[in-house]
């Protein structure tokens, strides 16, 4: 009982006790983390110190380059101004990382404070250095110009002059981004940068026109230009491409310049565009690529207001032309085929067609020629063209043109024509139709086969119906106890009675072979070509009839066969 009733006072005894071990833990830990921040803090001072005094050393450096370029010549200062550059971004790198320390000290520290002010000096005393490079750098352009009508190196001094200033107006505007981060006016700066930026972005488009202008009057020349007079005006081209290449380049920096300082980019921007025909670039504004489609769009309707009916002009010419010459063409083929189908031009179905076919092709590419000449399309290097290409296609279709090769060897040589059955690559049909790449035979069986004619012509070739008469080979066999004169006479009756037959030549039959179950007739009467098969079949018809009714047998096929019995001796 008495423990039950104690038990609230021992549990607000040990609540107590684990607050306080919890409080005294507290109060062991914040000083440790104040010492961690202290000691933080005290090692990015003692790094911003170094680097100040590190800035000093090169500030001091130079301000001895200084006075020693004071005693040197003004054409010898670009080398100086270029290594006191070079110590200058040196310093502006020590500033920024000044700045990222100055961000993690405490602020309400003295230390912070006087960095604030330390770098607050520094970024002035930049500017003021950075102004001064950029006019001593200016200073030099006359001289530099006067110097490069005696020398002409010097235009590579005015060039790295031109680059320095664009990099010391690059760093100027660095230089505004840290004063703004250190809490500096800079509104004076910006105005001031922006109106040099403004100017030299000006100078740079002008630059990339002029260069442009040059460059489509330099191509215009070439045209007309002899030999030696294209080397002269490759060498101008090559010059006014690096111009406009350099101005882009210099423009494209002027453009990011101008785009940290909230400055309107968008006609500079097009310029870009222009120059290096590349319409994603980092600083260039949409508004910008808008604008130059509609001014291209602008200048593409005035175009069309002005030469428009010209072009209808030249387009209705031009169908005029192809239609007339179309009309011609068809005109030439039917004289062609006229006179060709004459009895006095033998020759194959296929050279008729080609010449009439081929001289149709002349006329049309003739009229085509002349029809793109009325538009303005030079024809001397169209011809040029087409020949080389002419010559790939011909090594790249090397098994058509052998097929080609066979169409005009059939073409010249006549071994078939149109309609005569023939038996070619071991195939036997009626030649439906020839070209100079394949010829079509349709078989017997009605399969229409296209043959190249490199395997025709490369085979032996069967023409069947090329002659006008044709000899039909027939063998008929009879016993060996047949008359042989009656069937003589029977089959004699059967060949001269059929009216597809001829007299002359005289048709042959006689005893041909003694086989071994019947004495064979050979009977071979002749026909016209195109009658050969209804002849073979009436005859084969007739002769079985005319055995069986005369009693002549048409024996099978038989073979005799002797049994011998050997008995065993005993």
């Amino acid at each position: 009982m008495n423990s039950t009733k104690n038990f609230p006072l021992i549990f607000a005894l040990l609540f107590s006790l684990v607050s306080f071990s919890a409080q005294s833990e507290e109060t062991t830990q914040a000083p440790e983390a104040e010492q961690i921040e202290e000691a933080t803090q005290e090692s990015l001072i003692a790094e911003s110190k170094v680097i100040l005094a590190n800035i000093n050393q090169l500030n001091q450096q130079t301000a001895e380059l200084k006075e020693v370029a004071k005693g040197i010549p003004e054409f010898d200062q670009l080398l100086f101004i270029t290594l006191l550059i070079s110590i200058e971004n040196e310093i502006a790198d020590d500033q920024e990382h000044l700045i990222s320390l100055q961000k993690k000290l405490d602020k309400s520290t003295q230390e912070a404070q006087l960095l604030a002010r330390q770098l607050r000096v520094l970024s002035i005393k930049q500017e003021r250095i950075l102004r001064y490079e950029i006019n001593t750098l200016k200073n030099l352009f006359p001289k530099l110009r006067e110097q490069e009508k005696k020398d002409a190196s010097s235009f590579i001094s005015i060039q790295r002059a031109k680059q320095l200033i664009f990099d010391l107006l690059i760093e100027w505007q660095k230089n505004i981004d840290r004063q703004s981060l250190l809490g500096m006016n800079v509104a004076k700066s910006i105005k001031e940068l922006s109106k040099i930026v403004h100017f030299v972005a000006i100078t740079q488009t002008g630059r990339i026109r002029i260069s442009l202008d040059a460059i489509e009057d330099l191509n215009l020349a070439m045209e007309s230009a002899g030999p030696d007079e294209q080397k002269e005006i490759t060498r101008f081209l090559y010059k006014e491409e690096l111009k406009k290449k350099l101005a882009a380049k210099n423009l494209e920096e002027m453009l990011g310049i101008m785009t940290q300082l909230e400055m309107d980019t968008t006609k500079f921007g097009q310029a870009l565009v222009l120059a290096t025909g590349k319409i994603l670039h980092t600083d260039v504004k949409t508004k910008a690529v808008i604008g130059l489609f509609a001014r291209l769009m602008s200048q593409s309707v005035f175009w069309l207001q002005e030469n428009l009916p010209f072009i209808l002009f030249r387009i209705f010419s031009f169908c005029l032309i192809i239609l007339a010459f179309k009309i011609i063409a068809s005109i030439v083929r039917k004289l062609i085929d006229r006179a060709t189908a004459s009895s006095r031009f033998e020759s194959s179905q296929l050279l008729k067609d080609f010449l009439g076919s081929i001289a149709q092709k002349l006329v049309v590419l003739i009229g085509i020629i002349i029809a793109l000449s009325q538009l303005g399309i030079e024809i001397g290097p169209l011809l040029a063209g087409m020949g080389i290409m002419g010559f790939v296609v011909g090594f790249a279709l090397q098994d058509t043109l052998s097929n080609f090769a066979s169409g005009l060897m059939i073409l010249v040589y006549r071994p078939f024509d149109i309609g005569n059955m023939v038996v070619v690559a071991e195939i036997t049909g009626e030649v439906k139709e020839m070209n100079l790449v394949s010829t079509t035979i349709l078989t017997i069986d009605n399969k229409r086969l296209i043959i190249p004619n490199s395997k025709v012509w490369g085979d032996i070739i069967i023409n069947v119906t090329a002659e006008r008469v044709r000899r039909v080979d027939l063998v008929f066999g009879i016993g060996y106890g047949d008359n042989i004169s009656e069937a003589e006479k029977v089959l004699q009756d059967i060949v001269e009675k059929h009216e597809l037959t001829l007299s002359k030549p005289e048709a042959v039959i006689k005893v041909h072979t003694l086989g071994e179950s019947s004495v064979d007739f050979i009977v071979r009467p002749w026909v016209k070509s195109q009658d050969y098969w209804n002849v073979y079949w009436d005859i084969t018809r007739e002769v079985k009839e005319r055995f069986d009714a005369a009693g002549i047998s048409i024996p099978f096929p038989q073979r005799d066969i002797h049994v011998f019995q050997e008995t065993k001796s005993t």
